[in-house]
């Protein structure tokens, strides 16, 4: 399944992804099925292998709730770029740094379809209990809409049609508290069309201008158009960054502020995850300020990826399953451990750095 730029799925094709490896959580909205293998296909071709394990992450591996002693523990939290979509268990980053580095755990909590507010709720539902030592939360920039929404677009398993899958959603209070709302999380879906009384907010993007934007975009010229338009003027497809003040960056700096205090202050690094258009394009940065702003508290830090991504040049889209889908492929996630190596020991947060 391609998905679009809103987060809305495309047209169902002989390839959809109605994601038969899910099933309902009654706080999460939704998590992996435990103990599964599904061989998948993979958009343009190929398939590939998901695995998870008795916790229902994807692992082809266990892990003991009581850390073996001399163990470093990671966990990583995000959506389905950092979860690893349409690529097999082994060529994830997290895999990839587990066999890399002696001593360390990196256990993989992403979990595609998600906010960042869901990935919340799996900390402190799942895995907390781990004891890690490193928290990475790598929120795809989209996620600051998704935290506001009480339903996003899916595919029904066995009809393939398009449905509103409900998940939780933080309400922040005047007072600063985020009040958990929409849990337990109705278990049916919406129709897509869902407008009457009692319809969910969801992040599907109905507009005309929405609609305008994707025929503008498959038109042979838009690519160099957008190069020289950008370079005047850099794009903000997510204005919800512009300022600390919006209502949704304040919701996001709340979830990921009680993400750190729910880790008991422990180091918590930020990589924020984009689509390839923000390598290829001169796009607005202001999604790293705000990430960035939040390392003036003690033990969060941030890692920008952008700059390592824009040095590859036009290579860059290699690391993207481009054109026919928009998360990394196996080469992205080789790029991604890469550079997390690199900025963890820079940052002196991994064993024997000096953290």
């Amino acid at each position: 399944m391609k998905s679009t730029p809103s987060g809305e799925p495309s047209a169902p094709a002989a390839d959809v992804d109605s994601k038969p490896y899910v099933e309902y959580h009654p706080t999460i909205g939704h998590r992996y099925k435990l103990n599964t293998r599904q061989v998948l296909p993979r958009p343009g071709g190929g398939e590939y292998t998901l695995v998870t394990n008795s916790i229902g992450i994807r692992s082809e591996r266990e892990y003991a709730i009581a850390k073996p002693a001399g163990v470093f523990r990671i966990v990583v939290l995000g959506d389905s770029f950092a979860a690893g979509q349409y690529v097999s268990n082994d060529q994830r980053f997290s895999e990839i740094m587990e066999r890399r580095l002696p001593g360390v755990e990196v256990m993989n909590f992403a979990l595609e379809g998600t906010g960042t507010d869901q990935q919340l709720l799996i900390f402190e539902s799942m895995a907390k209990a781990f004891d890690p030592d490193l928290v990475i939360l790598m929120p795809f920039l989209q996620n600051i809409r998704r935290n506001l929404v009480d339903a996003r677009a899916a595919y029904d398993p066995k009809t393939l049609k398009p449905v509103l899958r409900q998940k939780p959603r933080f309400e922040l209070m005047p007072s600063g508290r985020l009040e958990l709302c929409n849990v337990p999380v109705p278990q049916e879906a919406r129709p897509m069309d869902d407008r009457g009384d009692g319809a969910v907010k969801s992040d599907v993007d109905r507009s005309f201008k929405y609609r305008l934007k994707l025929r503008l975009n498959d038109l042979f010229f838009m690519p160099t158009a957008k190069k020289l338009i950008y370079r005047l003027m850099p794009w903000e497809p997510f204005p919800e960054y512009k300022s600390p003040d919006t209502h949704a960056w304040k919701v996001m700096e709340a979830i990921i502020r009680r993400l750190h205090q729910s880790a008991d202050q422990k180091p918590l690094v930020i990589v924020p995850i984009f689509y390839a258009t923000y390598a290829v394009y001169r796009m607005a940065r202001n999604y790293w300020d705000r990430f960035d702003s939040l390392t003036s508290t003690r033990n969060i830090y941030s890692i920008d990826l952008l700059p390592y991504f824009q040095k590859m040049g036009k290579d860059v889209q290699r690391c993207y399953q481009h054109p026919y889908d928009v998360h990394f492929s196996a080469q992205g996630n080789l790029v991604i451990a890469d550079i997390l190596e690199r900025e963890l020991r820079r940052l002196r947060l991994l064993p024997g750095t000096g953290g």
